[in-house]
Order: structure tokens, then C-alpha cells, then sequence
């Protein structure tokens, strides 16, 4: 049973994408509806906010980046870092297999904010979010 500061506890959302005004849109929506929003450009980014100790409830990550590691590789580094965050990814390619396969949620673009605050707030046990 989740204890009273973490019930009244704003939820965190990492948002992970390469693509600026993408991130900036997702990341300005969630806002709105009410989460703490984090933005890394990249997989390395979004390590770095991990290693920082900022207390992050779920990942909505973009699976093709720049640089070493794609969001695959985020999913299987979270996995065994911190086990328990939730995952979303989202693509334009249908990566649908390697993320069931991966255990993270799957969203392909385009989608509608509202829905990847639906399936967010599903993942996180809030109420649904009524859209603005």
C-alpha cells in the first residue's frame, strides 16, 4: 500500500525524444494535466537524470535516437537499474514486437497527447484525465 507522501506525491514522468518540438509538445501537455515532466534529448541524457537520484515513476521514450543507445537499450538499462519504473515507447516504425518483447508499453506515432496521457495514467493508477 503506497504510504500518504507518495499518494499526495506529484508523479514524475521522464520524457526521452530527440525530436525538439515533439518533446516540447508531450512535455507542455503533461504539465498541463498535472505531472512533473524531465526532458533528455537522449538515452545518455536520460541515464545521466537517473544517476542524479531524481525520483522518475515513468519513462515515455522515443526508440530511434542518436548515439550509442536507442530506446531498446534504455528499456534493458532501466531493467537492471531500476526495475519497476514504467516504460512507454513510442516510433513511426513499427517497433511493436521489440517492445512487448522488452516489457514497455508501446504508443506508435503519430499519436494524440491525450492518448499518451491515457496510457500514462493507466500505467500510474491515476484517474483519468479529462481533456482540456
Amino acid at each position: 500500500m503506497a504510504s500518504q507522501e507518495e499518494a499526495t506525491r506529484q508523479r514524475a514522468i521522464l520524457v526521452v525524444e530527440d525530436e525538439i518540438l515533439i518533446r516540447s509538445a508531450v512535455a507542455e501537455f503533461l504539465r498541463n494535466v498535472g505531472y512533473r515532466v524531465i526532458e533528455a534529448a537522449d538515452a545518455a541524457e536520460a541515464v545521466a537524470i537517473f544517476a542524479s537520484r531524481t525520483q522518475i515513476d515513468l519513462v515515455f521514450s522515443d526508440i530511434n535516437m542518436p548515439g550509442p543507445m536507442d530506446g531498446l537499450g534504455l528499456v534493458r538499462w532501466i531493467a537492471d537499474h531500476h526495475p519497476g519504473t514504467h516504460i512507454i515507447l513510442t516510433s513511426a516504425i513499427s517497433h511493436a514486437r521489440g517492445a512487448g518483447q522488452s516489457g514497455a508499453g508501446f504508443l506508435r506515432k503519430p499519436y494524440r497527447l491525450a492518448e499518451a496521457a491515457r496510457r500514462i495514467a493507466s500505467l500510474l493508477n491515476d484517474p483519468p484525465q479529462e481533456e482540456a
